[in-house]
């Protein structure tokens, strides 16, 4: 089984998108040995360096970590559902504090009552982030493990094969992010039957859209990388729904669970799976669920949380834009009156910043001096080409148009229709541009990635795991995307 995690020279490296600090400072402080015999790992990440977009670990901490989670996974000892049931506890409950958060008038609550807050949030945070880098590994199992199973019942040069392998990777159920696409076709059907004008829509309809957009408003924050869903969005959403070559009731249909459950029905009946078959299978759903849900939950409880953030910025004098760039310690400072980074500070860190983790213990590093030095040691190699191998994550012919690189969500405005979207991986509030792409090149991901999952349910043909994509590739070349067997060729430059 190749990794799922790539290597140069010592170190295990991961593409990693540019986060706010607050989260990165959080995540990066995540695998303290306490936190990882919780989640029942005998192997720790102890050590890493985030740097220019890009993760490092040690290839001699990260291999037995690997080995252990694969391990689990081949010997089927029911790690894997004890795993996903205990993942899928704490992502509820972080889900539902996010409700919480974002009833709370945090004007009238004391410094005292948002420092246990943020107590609460940040320890539910590292006991789910912790576990989050078995991912990888478990996707790129399950996915080699259910190509070799189907092969004993389809032949791989079958046409609907890979087609089948996708959809054995699909969540078992319906997430948010799903749902909110279903219900929001579903409502531009409606006012398109009625033949609505959006701009002068009834009080009945306009209530309807403020309804989607206050329960599912928060998928567009992602990880305080964007603001939530406005109604503007919505109705600019229901517009490119209806302007769509396909029509608004295939898109409903498209996006609904019975195609789902068709598919799935349909997939079962062609590989026909005995008993062993059929539990890999459970096993993958049941995997890829989670870590989407997962997902969801940490942005649930990050937007329920920017509103305790914002007051605390209030409090201090400091912008409330910047808040999520502030370090955990810096944010328990500010609770306890010490002063935030200055505009200076702000500027230097907003242009670049790296954290060492030494044993768990993190550092941010802000001195460009600092910064050159860790680049020295830390750097990806990549060679120039003019094709880039990937997997397939949602199959199609061949696309041809204009390559459009994302590195964070603030640059998904230059996505338009046709285009083709480049991007380490992809989240939740990527799916405005995961629209109107004619193809997603992504990275990374396995088949129970964002990316996967998502083109899947758009119907947008996408390539995973390229890997340097996003380093190869550059903003408008033109490329050939060859969404029947992964390669994406650069045609021009």
């Amino acid at each position: 089984m190749s990794s799922a995690v790539a290597r140069f020279g010592p170190w295990r490296i991961k593409p990693s998108s540019k986060l706010p600090i607050f989260l990165r400072f959080t995540i990066n402080s995540s695998f303290a040995p306490d936190i990882a015999k919780r989640s029942n790992f005998k192997h720790f990440l102890l050590n890493r360096v985030y740097l220019n977009h890009m993760m490092y670990w040690p290839a001699k901490e990260y291999d037995p970590f690997e080995k252990e989670i694969v391990g689990h996974l081949r010997r089927n000892d029911g790690w894997l559902e004890s795993f996903c049931r205990r993942e899928l506890r704490k992502s509820e409950r972080l889900y539902a504090l996010g409700h919480t958060l974002r009833k709370i008038d945090w004007s009238s609550k004391t410094n005292a009552y948002m420092k246990k807050t943020l107590d609460t949030l940040l320890a539910i945070y590292r006991d789910l982030m912790c576990p989050w880098y078995a991912q990888y590994a478990t996707d790129l199992f399950f996915e080699d493990t259910i190509e070799e199973h189907l092969a004993r019942h389809i032949p791989a040069d079958h046409p609907d094969f890979r087609k089948i392998v996708l959809i054995f990777t699909d969540p078992k159920e319906m997430t948010d992010v799903a749902e909110e696409k279903w219900e929001l076709m579903k409502l531009a059907r409606v006012l398109q039957k009625r033949r609505a004008r959006l701009h002068s829509l009834s009080p009945a309809d306009r209530k309807r859209i403020v309804k989607h957009v206050t329960r599912y408003g928060y998928i567009n924050r992602g990880l305080a990388t964007s603001q939530p869903y406005t109604y503007a969005d919505i109705v600019q959403r229901i517009k490119e729904a209806w302007r769509t070559e396909k029509g608004v009731d295939q898109l409903v249909h498209d996006s609904s669970p019975s195609k789902l459950r068709a598919e799935y029905a349909w997939a079962m009946r062609k590989a026909r799976p005995d008993a062993a078959f059929k539990k890999l299978i459970h096993q993958a759903r049941l995997h890829s669920y989670m870590r989407n849900r997962r997902v969801e939950a940490f942005f649930l409880g990050d937007y329920g949380a920017s509103f305790m953030y914002h007051e605390i910025a209030r409090r201090a004098h400091f912008p409330a834009k910047e808040i999520m760039d502030v370090s955990v310690p810096e944010m328990y400072g500010a609770l306890e009156g010490k002063s935030l980074p200055t505009k200076k500070d702000m500027k230097q860190r907003h242009h670049n910043y790296a954290m060492v983790v030494t044993n768990a213990a993190t550092k941010l590093i802000v001195d460009p001096k600092q910064i050159e030095a860790l680049k020295k040691k830390y750097f990806v190699k990549v060679d120039s080409v003019r094709q880039i191998q990937g997997r397939m994550a949602c199959l199609g012919g061949i696309i041809r148009g204009r390559a459009k690189v994302c590195l964070d969500k603030k640059e998904i405005g230059k996505v338009k229709k046709g285009d083709i979207l480049v991007a380490q991986f992809t989240t939740p509030d990527y799916v405005p541009a995961m629209e109107r792409a004619a193809a997603i090149v992504a990275d990374q991901g396995g088949l129970s990635s964002h990316a996967a999952i998502v083109s899947r349910e758009l119907g947008v043909p996408c390539v995973i795991a390229t890997e340097n994509g996003t380093r190869i590739i550059k903003d408008n070349d033109r490329l050939e995307v060859n969404a029947k067997t992964g390669l994406v060729k650069i045609l021009s430059r």
